[in-house]
This record gives C-alpha cells, structure tokens and sequence, in this order.
C-alpha cells in the first residue's frame, strides 16, 4: 500500500554507474537523497560484468541490453518496452530523461504512448552549440528540438543551457536546478589531513606544487592547452607537476605530446580514479586548473571548490554561473597556453589571492551546491509534475 502512494519516477540514462560523469553523479546524488519518490532507472548495461538488476533503497536499476557497447545505440528500443512494460504496471509514472541523447529519445517515444505521464527533460550537456547543432549531420539537434517540444518540464543544470532550451523550441520556463557538491566535502577539516603521505604513496616530492585537472581526455576540454601551459612553467623554473585524473579520447596522443616535450617525468596520468577517492587529490592540489573549450557546468569545479582548491576556468557556457574572476576563480582565455601559463603563475605566486578564492569559492559551494538542498529542490520539482 506504501508503495502505491509513493510516486514513481522513470529515469532514463543512456549511461549509469560504474560509468561516472556529471550526468550519472547527478542521479545517484538527487535518487538516494529524494526519500518520497521510488525511482527506476532505465540505462544501457554497456558491461557483462555488472548486474542487469540492482536495488539500492528506493532506487532500482535496470540495465538494458547486451553488456556491449552497442548498447547505448539500442537504448531506446529496449527503454521503450522496458518503460511500457513498467507502465502497465504501474499505470502512472513521472518520465525523467537526463541530457538528450538515447535514454531520452526511450522516454520520448514512450511519451507518444503514454500521453499523460509527465515528461521532464534536464539538460546536463557540456558540448558546445556547433557541436549540438552540426555534429551527426545534424541529428543531435533534430532529437534536441523533436523532444523538447514534446517535453512538459525542463530543467537545467546553468542558465547557458536554460537559454539553450528556448532557443532549441522549449517554449515553457526552465527551472535552473545546478549540479552539487557532497556535504562531507565542504564539512571535513583541513587541519592535520595526510597530504603528505597521501605525495608518498604517489610518488610525489613532498616540496613539489601540484597542478590538478580531473576531466575527461578530450579536445573539448583543453586539456592539451593546459599540457603546452605548463611546458611554459618550466621555463619559468616552477617546482610543480600536472596531475591529470581521467581518461578519454584523447589519451594515447596526450602521451606521445607529453613525451615530444619530454615532460614525462612531471605530467602524471592518474587514469580513471573511483568517486570516493577524489577527495585526497583535490585536498592535496595548489591549484585546479581545466580550460575547458566548452561546457554545460562541470562537477569537478563545483568539487575543487568545496574542498577548498583555487580554481582557473574559461569564461564559457554554465561556469560563469559560479566563477566571478578574481574572487571565487581564476578565468583565462581558451585555447591560449600563455594566458593559462598565466593564471597558474597568479595563484602559486600570490598566497594571499589562493587564499581569497579557496575561502571565498568554498562559502560559494556551501551557500548554493550542496546535494542536500539540489536533491531537495529536485525532488520537490518531480513531485510537482504528479500532483
């Protein structure tokens, strides 16, 4: 009887954990926290080694497919029916799809079926407008523009993809709901952590500043930018290393450039780092630094500042939302190496300014992006749509 009071939401994914990017950290952060709602969440399985039915609370995971990649291209099929079959069950249930990509075009179609369950699409995107609305020839943008005029509610994680929504058909208002930053991180003190047992444990002097990105390997992300940025620092006799947490794209040909500039020694590739570790690498960086091209927010900013990191940002899309130059953050020009060369050069040099941004960008966190009170905003949201 409990469970028939209890609202339900569908969430469609087109990826979920043990994938993590700002999307799926989204969902695991709102569903576990949102305590009035149920959710089942309709993903790709993507891998064989993960189980096709998980429960974790109030929230159900269905991983759909093959365990091939290919399962992300037969999402919406097999969300389609996985959602129908659900429904009859059900007979009501709010439709949440998260970014527009295969997981919503599922709830798009299901919402053809199911005209009165509420559609909710939240845009969580982080690639730039020319990429939406010319790569695929122009598929993206045709999915972009087919679903949110089917959409009832939309959500945006920043006011760039809020505008973004309107001007791709969304005729309603957009509730700007941002991505968040764990309690535990702006709650732990900093007195007295192992940093430097933490620089043992990875090899790291002990004297040695450290450069911190956590990003995806990508062109989007500048992160070949910040690589040539730092070859200037070693002109300048700066006693650092970059440590670089993630994968992509990318990866093999940020190898062969940083072995061109013979920097091997002082870039470190950290590869893929578990969620719940991140906390020491940020808590033991000087400076984090992702010179993004483009991007619909960035958790990993959002994290930096909570743990209490100076943060460098380009000027673009949802970062404007949180960073103001010179007192939360650090803004410096895409794709010029000299200007982020720069930026870095500020903040090692000048004490007093990491101060300013570590104090003021972590009060920014704790006043605006905490999960609890995203997930509480969320939800609220959710339940609107079934009242």
């Amino acid at each position: 009887m409990k469970h028939a009071q209890t609202p339900l939401v569908l969430v469609f994914s087109t990826s979920y954990s043990p994938a993590i990017g700002g999307a799926e950290i989204a969902i695991e952060e709102i569903t576990k926290r949102s305590t009035h709602l149920r959710f089942i969440i309709l993903t790709a399985r993507g891998f064989r080694d993960v189980p096709r039915r998980e429960r974790s609370g109030n929230v159900l995971i269905w991983r759909l497919g093959l365990g091939l990649s290919i399962d992300k291209w037969i999402l919406p099929i097999f969300g389609f029916f996985a959602g129908r079959s659900i429904l009859k069950r059900e007979k009501q249930a709010t439709l949440w799809g998260v970014m527009i990509s295969q997981g919503s075009i599922a709830a798009y179609f299901l919402k053809l079926f199911h005209p009165r369950a509420p559609l909710v699409i939240t845009l969580q995107e982080g690639d730039s407008e020319d990429h939406i609305e010319r790569a695929r020839f122009g598929f993206i943008y045709f999915f972009w523009r087919t679903i949110l005029r089917k959409a009832d509610s939309v959500t945006a994680i920043s006011k760039y993809l809020a505008r973004y929504a309107q001007k791709a058909g969304f005729e309603g208002e957009v509730e700007i709901i941002p991505n968040g930053v764990d309690e535990n991180y702006v709650s732990q003190s900093f007195e007295g952590a192992p940093v430097e047992l933490f620089k043992q444990e990875l090899d790291i002097a002990l004297e040695k500043r450290i450069i911190l990105s956590v990003s995806r390997l990508s062109q989007k992300n500048g992160i070949i930018d910040l690589i040539k940025a730092f070859s200037l620092l070693r002109e300048n006799d700066v006693n650092a290393i970059l440590l670089l947490v993630g994968t992509g794209e990318e990866e093999q040909s940020m190898h062969a450039f940083v072995n061109k500039l013979q920097l091997e020694k002082e870039v470190i590739f950290a590869g893929n780092i578990p969620h719940n570790e991140l906390f020491r690498y940020y808590r033991m960086s000087d400076v984090f630094v992702r010179p993004s091209h483009s991007e619909g927010l960035g958790n990993a900013f959002l994290e930096a500042m909570g743990a209490g990191v100076p943060v460098i940002a380009t000027p673009v899309g949802g970062i404007k939302d949180f960073i103001e130059d010179g007192k939360t953050g650090i803004f410096v020009t895409p794709g010029n190496a000299k200007s982020i060369a720069a930026g870095i050069l500020r903040v090692l040099g000048d004490e007093i300014l990491a101060g300013k941004l570590r104090d003021q960008g972590r009060e920014l966190m704790i006043r605006n992006f905490l999960w609890v009170d995203v997930a509480k905003k969320m939800e609220d949201f959710l339940r609107e749509q079934v009242s």
